[in-house]
């Protein structure tokens, strides 16, 4: 696993695609690509040119450049460092709003800058090495409690450099010549943690390979005057504290949130989108793999780029063989997944109202020979009985379980029955003005529905609130609800020892303030210690959170903002069925 890190969690890096090719920028803008050549090495990442100024994609600048992305409270501007003291960079938007772009004048005056077509080339200045030192450190306040190492590179300009981590070897690519004095290691001493640094020189290149005695994640700095890269080695690694207006109503966090158990603190990583529900220009939405229906699982990035979508967290449960929901899923009054068990939920609308609770959810139909309970709508969560299938699933259903009876629903009568075989075999098409009743097991059934039959539905919905909200995405627990902890996994049918292991979590919550809502994603502390489901709502109450859900978590944690994931690498992202969409409607009010 490749693992790149600058002042967040890795990304992959080194020629790796960092964006999608089909993602569209702003046809408004005269110049523009998906392509940018970094002295002679290409890389997929978004530029644009607006009059003399070219604006590079914000997480390509970090990954590709190393330049750290700080605290900004404004979202017009964009505080940086690189090699220097803190400066600022313009910032601009693609068209619909999914990245985010740096002007790149304070930084590009020595640059040498050609387009040719949609490839940008960047031919950055020689630069050269001219020492390199390491020396043990001691991290901690008491002595022996984080030990480990520096490595100080000292250089004679500004140059872009990248990392990477193999296993228990990092990779700093640094864009400059080696001082030819120097030796092409660095192993005449012991480490705390470094076992061997390897030197290679090539033209205009220098790769130090860092072999440590463990996986690390190193802290890197620049400095200037003179300009330097410090990279600190230690083994209780934690991403500083940033908080950025990315836009208007968006704000991404990241910090570390800690608790206090049997008198030691735990130190949990926390990652967050902070939005505004109020912001004109802000929505959110539920989103899924395949618009076009409820079978398939992509990446997050994958899912948030065909919906066009600025941000966005994974968001419900799925059967992860069967690619299929798990849970409730409504968008714009579509129920196009129903709920299952007794599990929580969120719902919301167009003027920021969210609603947190419990969701029960059931459908009848009524016959002439009296009423039937379903037991599920468009869900991969398979139970005997009679279930239903609406165009909402996509245009054909495949048989989950072996002999089901199917009966075609057009308008409001059954007009035929079919014997399917064995699972996963054939298509069923489902009628664009019906849908489709699925009998699994139920042979009681089969007597009280014949083609002719009048059907009619009825959607029964508790607490009744849920009515009347547009959109809901079902996953649970229920953490929070008005401040207080009402965690029960028994009660939402969740089973041991889900409720008390410790994984990776994702969840939605909301705060004092009105219409504000977190989207969280909390990782591991230092130490390899992950949050159970009870240290999640402790963590989201100290970020002030009221109300609280949680969403699938472990390895489909996934957090996402302007073609970049926040809280994990890219080459560990699951893929998962569906989230919860930010958009940005309009670059007018952005700023």
């Amino acid at each position: 696993m490749l693992k790149a890190y600058r002042y967040s969690v890795p990304t992959t890096v080194l020629a790796i695609a960092l964006t999608s090719q089909l993602i569209a920028i702003n046809p408004s803008y005269a110049e523009q690509g998906r392509t940018i050549q970094l002295n002679g090495q290409p890389w997929v990442g978004q530029w644009i040119k607006d009059n003399s100024s070219i604006y590079l994609q914000d997480d390509w600048m970090r990954v590709a450049l190393g330049i750290e992305l700080m605290d900004s409270d404004r979202p017009q501007a964009q505080r940086l460092r690189w090699f220097s003291v803190p400066f600022f960079a313009a910032v601009t938007y693609d068209q619909p709003v999914q990245r985010r772009f740096l002007d790149i004048k304070d930084i590009s005056k020595e640059w040498r800058t050609e387009i040719v077509g949609e490839i940008l080339r960047i031919s950055t200045p020689n630069s050269l090495i001219s020492s390199i030192r390491r020396s043990k450190q001691n991290y901690g306040q008491n002595f022996g409690k984080n030990l480990g190492d520096r490595i100080v590179i000292d250089l004679d300009r500004a140059t872009p450099w990248q990392v990477q981590r193999d296993k228990n070897v990092i990779s700093l690519a640094i864009a400059a010549d080696l001082a030819a004095n120097l030796p092409k290691s660095l192993n005449n001493q012991s480490g705390n943690l470094v076992k061997a640094v390897e030197i290679q020189s090539e033209p205009k290149q220098t790769i130090i390979k860092i072999q440590t005695t463990q996986p690390i994640t190193p802290t890197i700095q620049t400095l200037g005057n003179p300009y330097r890269l410090i990279v600190d080695i230690q083994p209780t690694y934690q991403p500083p504290d940033l908080t950025i207006a990315w836009a208007k109503g968006l704000i991404r966090k990241q910090q570390t949130v800690t608790l206090v158990e049997a008198g030691q603190p735990l130190r949990f990583s926390v990652n967050s989108l902070i939005v505004n529900l109020k912001e004109p220009s802000i929505s959110m939405r539920p989103i899924w793999s395949d618009p076009d229906g409820m079978v398939g699982t992509s990446s997050l990035r994958a899912i948030a780029e065909v919906w066009q979508a600025a941000g966005a967290i994974n968001g419900g449960f799925f059967n992860r063989d069967r690619k299929m929901p798990v849970g409730a899923i409504r968008e714009s009054k579509r129920w196009m997944a129903g709920g299952v068990l007794t599990r929580g939920a969120v719902a919301w609308n167009p003027s920021g109202n969210v609603f947190m609770d419990r969701l029960i959810f059931g459908e009848e139909i009524i016959t002439n020979q009296g009423n039937i309970a379903l037991t599920h709508l468009n869900s991969g969560f398979v139970q005997n009985g009679l279930a239903r299938y609406t165009p909402n699933w996509g245009l054909t259903y495949t048989p989950l379980t072996e002999n089901e009876v199917i009966f075609v629903i057009t308008g409001d009568r059954i007009t035929a029955q079919l014997q399917s075989g064995a699972a996963g075999d054939g298509k069923i098409n489902i009628p664009d003005n019906g849908y489709l009743l699925v009998a699994r097991k139920s042979p009681e059934l089969l007597s009280r529905l014949s083609v002719g039959d009048q059907i009619k539905g009825i959607t029964n919905i508790k607490p009744e609130a849920f009515s009347d909200f547009p959109n809901i995405l079902g996953a649970g627990p229920l953490l929070l609800k008005n401040g207080n902890l009402v965690l029960d996994a028994a009660l939402e049918r969740f089973l041991p020892p889900f409720d008390t292991r410790g994984a990776s979590r994702s969840a939605i919550a909301t705060t004092n303030i009105p219409a504000q809502v977190l989207l969280t994603t909390i990782q591991a502390t230092p130490e390899g210690i992950l949050p159970s489901l009870r240290q999640t709502a402790d963590i989201l109450k100290k970020m002030g959170a009221v109300n609280a859900l949680n969403l699938d978590g472990g390895g489909s944690t996934t957090l996402y903002l302007g073609g970049a994931i926040l809280n994990r690498s890219v080459g560990s992202v699951a893929p998962v069925h569906n989230g919860l969409g930010i958009f940005i409607n309009s670059t007018e009010s952005l700023r």
